[in-house]
């Protein structure tokens, strides 16, 4: 019989200041709220379900956690995630590699992948130029950038960043270095929400904003 104590978020759960008096429940929640796209409220029903949810989701969950850490890493060719290095876009012979989707991050790979309609290759940058919050060109890897249009001989950039500030600037501050170069450089067209997220986009506005995309 399980004798761990039935967890309920009611009155006398937490303090008047709306934290646990357990403290170690108090620390998972606000470890859960540290991530992305959760605020207190979801972190706390994610922590009271995995405390108290049935066949342990919790050590399920630091099982996945360990593997993904010990095998999931990045390409070294790409920036992508893989197991593998090269990753299987990468080392694929039918992918086209003189065609280049450059991301800001890898999530926003996985869109184009679940869609199916893209058959280049990818390089992501690991973030987009943003001074306010410290990030440089010399923070992002557009040395490597070039350095796989030569390798590759490169003929289409096709930038797909999110419709923001930063965005815009990273688009621009690519098309000054490869003004000199023999090579096409497109955005995504009109489609993509302004101040939306690739990473989330369905895949029919995706696919209409890559067949529309714009040279630049």
């Amino acid at each position: 019989m399980d004798d761990r104590p039935t967890l309920a978020l009611k009155r006398g759960a937490a303090d008047a200041g709306g934290e646990f008096r357990s403290p170690a429940l108090e620390r998972l929640v606000r470890a859960l709220a540290r991530l992305p796209g959760l605020g207190r409220k979801s972190a706390t029903r994610i922590a009271l379900q995995l405390l108290r949810g049935a066949g342990d989701p919790a050590e399920e969950l630091m099982t996945a956690l360990a593997e993904a850490r010990l095998h999931v890493r990045t390409c070294g060719r790409c920036g992508c995630l893989t197991e593998d290095d090269p990753c299987a876009v990468c080392s694929s012979a039918s992918r086209d590699a003189t065609v280049v989707c450059v991301v800001a991050l890898p999530v926003d790979v996985l869109p184009f992948e679940r869609a199916g309609f893209y058959r280049g290759r990818y390089f992501v940058l690991g973030g987009l130029l943003s001074p306010l919050d410290g990030v440089r060109a010399d923070d992002l890897p557009f040395a490597r950038l070039l350095e796989r249009f030569d390798v590759d001989g490169v003929r289409e950039a096709i930038l797909a960043f999110d419709a923001s500030v930063e965005g815009e600037a990273t688009a621009l501050y690519i098309q000054r270095l490869l003004a000199d170069r023999d090579v096409r450089l497109t955005r995504l067209a009109t489609g993509i929400p302004v101040g939306g997220s690739l990473a989330y986009t369905d895949e029919a506005t995706l696919l209409r904003a890559f067949q529309f995309r714009r040279s630049l």
